[in-house]
Parts: structure tokens; C-alpha cells; sequence
């Protein structure tokens, strides 16, 4: 009974188990591609994201980052942890992943490199012989990652084209003798911010990725408005919705402060557990803040009233 059960569990959380995914890719850099390691003016960069998925199903699917990122001349280093934790058996994935990334003028190229611990923990499970129990079960692994980033800048625009493969080296994770590689995932970005006017900004962005017969692919469109003349400080205000298709509607609002940059958004189920949602899905929270030393450049806003 005891080796039946262990087989069912271990079956029923590998089907289950998939790569952590955010909603907010384009706000989770080293998460997203290690090529845009670094990829911001300034000498430092802290970021963290929260996400918190099928609450109004079952126990909750938590997932955090936690990420700091720095230049060093055309080079960039960062530092990421990572952790995710699904289900009442207590599924867990912990992995610190550190990223180097190379800039040749409009090219940036990165490698990553994770150190991961998957685990389970079956205390809470209930089985049909009370008198069985199994341990906790772990297993390390090292995981591989790379990417490219290409940037095009023109009058009124900025254009990023990326891709990126993780699991590289196919890391085996099994939690008894049977064999479960991660597979190979590839993953492709583009992102356009375009400047209306001073104070408009749209950037539609596409985003797919294909991990062996899971394809995912999210649209969306995201509108930044420009307050800081009304404020004499950089303030600008955020609003965007994508679609991931097959499985939900995100909304998103969000607000630049200076150097930090705060979002929040949600996911609106619309797969075929709407009946078990309700059409709730996912919460997702970020945060960014960079550390800025150099002289700053000149602000868009005008320190004077307009009437001077």
C-alpha cells in the first residue's frame, strides 16, 4: 500500500509540477531572461515579486522573487532567489540563481546559473492505512540558463527583441529512482515603448513560451502617463491589461515614483475552471527600486511654474 500510494503522489505531482511563470514578466528582468541582467541607468537594482494563484480552488500556489542586479562596465551581475510552494503535499521549489550578462552596443547576451532544492512534504496528506507515513523528500539540482536581448532605438521608440532558453542541461529531479528531466524550456519577448507625446507612453508587448507540450502565449498592451510637471517630481502612472491565452485576463495598474516603481495585477481565469473559480485567478505584486549615485540627467518635468 505504502509503495502504491508513494507512486500515486509522485505521479500526481509531477503532472501538476510546471516552471513558475509570472504574469508580470516584463517587471521580473533577471526572472524573465538573464541578457537583461543590468539592463537599467543606474549602479544598482533591487527587485521583488509576489504572486498568489487559486486561492478560490485550493491551497494556494505562492511564488516570490527577490532579485539585485548591478553594471560593471559592459558587463552585468545579479543575484536572484527564488521560491515556490504549491499544494497540500507541500510541493517546494528554492533556488538561488546567479546571472552574467555581456553588452556589445545594441547586444546583450547572459548566461544563468541556479542551484536549486525541490521538496515535498507529505505530513499533511491523509492516507487510507493510518499506520502509514512517509518522509520528507528533497532533491538538488544545478540548472542552466541562457539568453539574448537586442534593443533598437529610434526617434520615438525603443524596441527589445529577446530569447531565452532554460534547463539547458535538462537537470533530473526525481524524488525515487524513476527519472524526471525538467525539460527545455524556450521562451520569446518583444516589447515596443512608444512615445505618443511628452506624456503618453503605449508599449504593447508579446510574450511565449513553449516548455515540451506546454505552450503559453500572452498579448497585451500597458499606457504610461506622465503627472511629474503637475508634481515637479518624475511621477508616472501606469495602466495595462494582457491577455494570456486559453487561461486568463490580466489587469494592471502601477506607478513610477522617482526610482522606484511599484505594480500590482490580477489574473482573471477564463479556462475551464471557471466554474470552480469563479473567474479568480492570480494576485501578483512587484517592486522596484534603483540605486542611483551618478549625476541624473536633466528632468522632463519643468522645475518651474509654467506662468515664469
Amino acid at each position: 500500500m505504502k509503495k502504491l500510494v508513494l507512486i500515486f503522489i509522485c505521479v500526481g505531482t509531477t503532472l501538476m509540477a510546471q516552471d513558475v511563470h509570472f504574469s508580470q514578466w516584463y517587471n521580473n528582468p533577471l526572472f524573465s531572461n538573464p541578457a537583461l541582467t543590468a539592463d537599467f541607468d543606474g549602479d544598482y537594482r533591487i527587485t521583488t515579486h509576489q504572486r498568489e494563484q487559486w486561492a478560490s480552488v485550493s491551497v494556494p500556489f505562492s511564488t516570490t522573487s527577490v532579485g539585485l542586479d548591478m553594471p560593471i562596465e559592459n558587463w552585468g551581475l545579479g543575484l536572484q532567489f527564488l521560491r515556490d510552494q504549491s499544494g497540500s503535499s507541500r510541493l517546494s521549489l528554492t533556488q538561488f540563481n546567479l546571472s552574467l550578462s555581456r553588452s556589445l552596443q545594441d547586444w546583450q547576451l547572459g548566461v544563468q546559473l541556479g542551484f536549486a532544492q525541490r521538496r515535498i512534504d507529505y505530513s499533511d496528506l491523509i492516507f487510507i492505512d493510518d499506520g502509514e507515513s512517509i518522509s520528507t523528500e528533497t532533491k538538488n539540482y544545478m540548472d542552466i540558463g541562457t539568453g539574448i536581448n537586442r534593443t533598437f532605438s529610434f526617434v520615438s521608440s525603443e524596441w527589445k527583441i529577446a530569447y531565452a532558453m532554460f534547463h539547458v542541461n535538462s537537470p533530473n529531479r526525481p524524488f525515487i529512482s524513476s527519472e524526471d528531466k525538467l525539460a527545455v524550456r524556450h521562451q520569446f519577448s518583444s516589447n515596443l515603448d512608444y512615445d505618443l507625446n511628452e506624456k503618453w507612453q503605449l508599449s504593447p508587448s508579446i510574450h511565449y513560451t513553449s516548455q515540451q507540450n506546454q505552450k503559453e502565449f500572452m498579448l497585451g498592451l500597458q499606457i504610461s502617463f506622465d503627472i511629474s510637471e503637475y508634481y515637479y517630481r518624475y511621477i508616472v502612472l501606469e495602466f495595462g491589461s494582457y491577455y494570456r491565452f486559453g487561461d486568463a485576463l490580466t489587469s494592471l495598474i502601477g506607478i513610477h515614483f522617482e526610482q522606484s516603481q511599484v505594480a500590482f495585477s490580477y489574473d482573471w481565469n477564463t479556462s475551464d475552471l471557471v466554474p470552480a473559480s469563479n473567474y479568480l485567478g492570480a494576485w501578483e505584486l512587484s517592486f522596484a527600486h534603483i540605486i542611483q549615485s551618478k549625476v541624473l540627467s536633466k528632468p522632463k518635468y519643468k522645475t518651474c511654474p509654467a506662468f515664469l
